[in-house]
């Protein structure tokens, strides 16, 4: 129960929306989603699908899908269209990366609706939310698009089959080379085993093949590629062709709005309001003149400042000097011992100032000591 009023919470939402509205016409989706939201349950419930689509996740993934296509693409030619079971094939991956197998058909379906209603894509097959696995209608096409050009033409089945017969005849090449390498193969062994009839048949073998079938396949192909080529090259041109005929639109509608504009009065007008603008200048530069001071006062205020810090440093360099030298030299009166310059005595001895010593301590020095009796 709980489970199920979940499930009905989200398809009263949006949330779900049961496949068969999902691929029913817009405003038949409208009606539904509506009955769903405000009539009462057992009205809305009656007729609903066993199959819900999760609309969020057909975005999501819809948006990998064509980010997937867009880096694969070389030839928007070729690459742009395909089958419905080569879109199930290819980008399966997109729907569960970690699965190697395609999507389901049903999955398909679900996302070429939401292509198609968003206009990245159009097919020639009949959209339905249950299909079968195999609709007998032939081969239904596939075709990204990016321009206005939504239908699938009786051009893009041409060169649908084009693009069949290249793969076919791409195909054959590799198996029949693959089966010349084993034959050669065959052929050495059996000659390593002395087995020279094998070895005859073997080569009889190798040769029909390379002379008669892949040869012919080779050169099917090379016929087939120029094909594609030329359909790829004669594309180019008509894109350019477009391109240059939407210039030559855009450039014919600026012309038209050009010839609207009065050219000598709108140079008239640039000139007036360019002189306008000069005057302006003009007037605030003399404004400017007036309230900023004169640079030369404030040079030669400068300079002073300059005079007098070196004066000053120089007097206070010359009062160094002077103390210096007075201190060069000092008189030793008594004990009193100089420690720079020279010194004079007492008894009139002049010596260094790392030489001389007190008087006290010269007598000590003089002194023997005199053994006890």
């Amino acid at each position: 129960m709980g489970l199920d009023s979940v499930i009905e919470d989200m398809q009263r939402t949006g949330v779900l929306v049961p496949a068969d509205d999902y691929f029913a016409p817009a405003l038949r989706r409208w009606a539904s989603w509506l009955a769903a939201r405000f009539l009462p349950q057992a009205i809305a419930s009656r007729g609903s699908s066993s199959v819900l689509v999760a609309t969020a996740s057909v975005q999501e993934v819809a948006t990998r899908l064509l980010a997937a296509h867009r880096a694969r693409v070389s030839c928007p030619l070729t690459d742009n269209i395909m089958s419905v079971d080569d879109f199930r094939r290819t980008y399966g991956r997109a729907l569960a990366p970690d699965s190697k197998a395609p999507m389901s058909i049903v999955d398909a379906h679900v996302l070429l609706k939401y292509l198609v209603d968003t206009r990245h894509a159009a097919t020639s097959a009949q959209l339905m939310a249950h299909p079968p696995e195999t609709t007998g209608r032939g081969t239904d096409l596939v075709k990204f698009v990016s321009t206005s050009a939504l239908a699938i033409t009786d051009a893009d089945f041409a060169t649908y089959q084009v693009l069949c017969t290249h793969r076919m005849l791409a195909h054959q090449v590799s198996v029949l080379e693959t089966r010349v390498s084993d034959l050669d193969a065959e052929v050495r062994q059996a000659l390593c085993r002395q087995q020279r009839s094998i070895a005859a048949a073997r080569l009889r073998l190798k040769r029909h093949i390379e002379s008669n079938i892949l040869t012919k396949r080779v050169a099917a192909l090379e016929t087939v590629e120029r094909v594609l080529l030329q359909l790829q090259q004669t594309r180019s041109d008509l894109q350019l062709m477009q391109t240059l005929s939407a210039g030559t639109t855009a450039l014919r509608a600026l012309n038209d709005e050009a010839k609207e504009v009065d050219q000598d009065s709108v140079a008239d007008a640039w000139e007036e309001e360019a002189m306008r603008a000069a005057e302006l200048g003009a007037a605030l530069d003399d404004v400017q003149a007036v309230v900023v001071p004169d640079d030369l006062d404030v040079e030669d205020e400068l300079e002073a400042l300059i005079a007098m810090d070196i004066a000053s440093k120089e007097h206070a360099n010359d009062d160094v000097d002077t103390l210096a030298d007075s201190i060069g030299k000092v008189e030793i009166t008594g004990d009193t011992v100089s420690t720079t310059g020279d010194v004079v005595t007492t008894d009139d001895t002049v010596a260094t100032a790392d030489t001389v010593t007190s008087t006290d301590e010269q007598q000590d020095n003089n002194r023997v000591a005199v053994p006890a009796e």
